[in-house]
């Protein structure tokens, strides 16, 4: 077995102390992602339970008073394609530009690394950085440490106090709340509208159902499906205060159907006192970003993922 990888020792500026986080952290944790994401854009809070990851090997480093101004986490993930190791991390705006970003980076590489070693397995190693708030300067420092960009999706945010565009459904469909027993018709519409999509995951009925359904904050009352007679032509799936994934038969598409389910969720959602609501376009699906602006979103940060071998 290889030796493991030297770990780097962190950098000792004036007042900062660096230790493992502990589940204690987590308020400090959600008080620096969202000092990131008011200045980043994206959604940095959302990523506040990863750094708690029960596998993780975290870092955090503490200014004077105790404020948490820096951390990471890497921890292991295995499935049928890889062995994977994640990383995490974020520094304060006020502290960047002293190095801090580039020690995590060589850090979580160093301890993905490691983790990695420790898997009993042949299959393909690699390393996979998840960000929530994407930066022209994080960018950089990914690339600089050998990361390519996977994936990226554009974060866009609707506020409900103004009114809402007039998208009426087009005539003859059938219009049906979520309930268990539409599910796998939910599912139907899910791979009528991404089937010729790159990248999708190739998900069983129940893999998809879990995903789009599985957190507390699910809505059945704004997730809807349309149907022209017995076959679903477009869906959307709503949590809280979010879109979570809207789509649209192919031959549907043009008619109006996307944005008229749009409408009708963020209408209930404003029916139930949400003041706004998010949504993810991916980055290279520029004809979809386009309708959300009309409808509405206003572009507020960027999410993605990158890659590099282990």
């Amino acid at each position: 077995m290889t030796e493991p990888h030297t770990i780097p020792t962190p950098p000792q500026l004036p007042g900062m102390a660096w230790r493992p986080l502990q589940p204690a952290d987590q308020d400090a944790i959600t008080a620096l992602s969202a000092a990131c994401q008011a200045a980043d854009g994206g959604q940095a809070v959302i990523a506040v339970e990863r750094y708690l990851h029960e596998q993780a090997t975290t870092i955090g480093a503490f200014d004077s008073v105790g404020r948490l101004i820096a951390c990471a986490a890497a921890w292991p993930e295995q499935n049928d394609q890889e062995a994977r190791a994640n990383i995490i991390g974020q520094v304060h705006p006020d502290q960047r530009g002293r190095g801090i970003g580039a020690f995590l980076m060589a850090w979580s590489i160093a301890q993905a690394q490691n983790v990695l070693r420790a898997l009993s397995s042949d299959q393909p190693r690699v390393l996979r950085l998840t960000t929530e708030a994407l930066t022209p300067v994080a960018e950089q420092l990914y690339q600089r440490f050998g990361f390519t960009q996977q994936f990226a999706e554009d974060v866009m945010r609707r506020n409900l106090d103004r009114p809402l565009p007039d998208a009426p459904f087009p005539p003859g469909l059938e219009i049906a709340e979520w309930t268990p027993a539409l599910a796998r018709q939910f599912f139907e519409a899910y791979q009528a509208a991404f089937r010729e999509r790159p990248g999708l995951p190739g998900w069983s009925a129940q893999q998809w159902i879990e995903w789009a359904t599985g957190d507390d904050g699910f809505h059945p009352h704004m997730s809807l499906l349309a149907r022209d007679g017995e076959q679903p032509v477009g869906f959307i799936v709503c949590d809280d205060a979010w879109i979570v994934q809207v789509g649209t038969h192919p031959a549907w598409r043009g008619r109006g159907l996307g944005a008229a389910l749009v409408v009708e969720a963020l209408r209930r959602f404003k029916t139930a006192g949400a003041e706004h609501v998010t949504l993810d376009v991916n980055a290279n699906n520029p004809s979809a970003a386009r309708v959300y602006a009309w409808l509405g979103f206003d572009l507020t940060g960027r999410r993605a993922r990158y890659v590099r071998d282990a």
